[in-house]
């Protein structure tokens, strides 16, 4: 699959030549609004912080980057099973991954960049971020329903807060998108 190139553990590429110096050498550019860092998953909150950064990378001649984590501590105890179930996770990341690419790509005409990878939510967000210059903006949905913002948001605007070099927005998760678009 020629579109894995694109798909990457660790390491920022630009996903129109492959290139990883490329986002970096435009990284301090004057006007060049950065990359705005969202994390997936397949809640509602998601698609409306998706929205958002997409609209407000728009807006300010930014990028996009998706950050897909896999928690594989479920099942590391199971042998030869455990392979099999990271390839399988992998797969599924990489088919949802891509289906969001096309979004972000539909909203503001751009590729973002896309992160998939393995271990503790929290962890991986701080390392990815502090492994990546250009991300000036961490971008997470509110949760809706009554327990709560969700756990990224609750960790990042508390505890977790100190450990980011970036700035976090939280956009309420119900917000319908003409109100997202109005914001930005």
């Amino acid at each position: 699959m020629t579109e894995d190139r694109n798909i990457i553990d660790a390491e920022l590429v630009d996903a129109s030549s492959g290139d990883a110096s490329a986002e970096k050498k435009t990284g301090n550019r004057r006007g060049d609004g950065g990359v705005y860092l969202v994390v997936c998953d397949d809640t509602p909150e998601f698609q409306i912080a998706l929205r958002y950064a997409a609209r407000l990378a728009r807006a300010n001649r930014g990028h996009i980057a998706i950050l897909h984590i896999s928690n594989i501590d479920d099942f590391q105890h199971w042998g030869s099973v455990e392979e099999r179930m990271r390839r399988e996770m992998r797969e599924q990341a990489e088919k949802f991954i891509w289906n969001i690419a096309r979004t972000v790509n539909e909203l503001n005409g751009i590729f973002p960049v896309l992160y998939i990878t393995e271990g503790i939510r929290t962890d991986v967000l701080v390392d990815t971020i502090n492994k990546d210059e250009t991300i000036r903006l961490l971008v997470l949905g509110g949760g809706t329903n009554a327990s709560g913002p969700g756990a990224l948001v609750s960790h990042f605007t508390g505890k977790g807060l100190g450990k980011l070099r970036v700035p976090v927005v939280v956009v309420p998760g119900h917000l319908a998108p003409e109100a997202v678009d109005l914001l930005t």
